[in-house]
């Protein structure tokens, strides 16, 4: 999903990892947390500029990752 649009939404990733494999969302979140910077990805708050910029139509400011290039 990074490489096709250049982020990934905290809560699209979350909820697909926790339906496919049964787990807690809390769970995928701690781990997400910790691995993130293993996988060359930064952690960022969307601004109205970002989202604007990727054409979010999304309420309020998510949290997404990006590559860390």
């Amino acid at each position: 999903m990074v490489g096709k649009q250049g982020y990934v939404l905290e809560t699209e990733i979350c909820t697909m990892i926790c339906e496919k494999y049964n787990l807690h969302l809390y769970i995928v979140r701690a781990t997400l947390r910790r691995i993130y910077p293993e996988m060359s990805l930064l952690k960022r708050r969307m601004s109205d500029d970002l989202k604007r910029f990727y054409k979010l139509e999304v309420k309020g400011y998510p949290i997404a990752y990006m590559p860390d290039k």
